[in-house]
């Protein structure tokens, strides 16, 4: 009976750590990262795990970089107050020198490779600015919708050309 307290008094004390993010199957540190840079390097297959590393990764330095972005983007163009946000992003960049080799390596993945578990991540940072989403994501325009699912008439084909119409002519 003890050991039995003490097995759940332990996985209560995972499930702690894990919500407050100190234990996760992503890609939560730099070593878990390189371990995967280093597998590519190496010629290594990637699991959906790695997979899962990777996304996590570029997906946590999109999330960072966009509010710094969100300030630029809300300055005119060649704004001297746009300065300091370069300046941050770059300092962003150095703290994430896999940004490149990870985006390089997402995008020549296919989504059976990467899971179906991750493809629904790549889709949730699709609508940041600095994640490089691979051709068969869903381009998601904001973060905060993604997963929302539209729904339509049955035949709605004008409704849809309209309002790609509509998009394009936004962006």
């Amino acid at each position: 009976m003890k050991a039995l307290a003490t097995i759940k008094h332990l996985f209560f004390v995972i499930l702690l750590l894990a919500g407050a993010g100190m234990i996760s199957t992503a890609c939560s540190n730099k070593d878990e990262a390189e371990k995967v840079a280093d597998k590519i390097e190496k010629g290594s297959a990637l699991t959906q795990s790695d997979y899962t590393c990777i996304i996590d990764y570029l997906g946590k330095f999109a999330e960072k970089a966009q509010p710094i972005q969100d300030q630029i983007n809300n300055l005119p163009d060649g704004d001297p107050s746009a300065q300091p946000y370069q300046e941050q992003l770059s300092a962003l960049r150095k703290n994430y020198p896999l940004v490149n080799e990870f985006s390089q390596i997402l995008d020549r993945a296919n989504p059976d490779e990467v899971g179906a578990d991750n493809v629904k991540l790549v889709d949730k940072y699709t609508g940041y600015e600095w994640f490089t989403a691979p051709a068969w994501a869903t381009q998601i325009t904001d973060p905060k919708a993604a997963g929302i699912e539209l729904q339509a008439p049955a035949d709605s084909s004008a409704v849809v050309a309209g309002a790609v119409d509509e998009a394009k002519v936004k962006f």
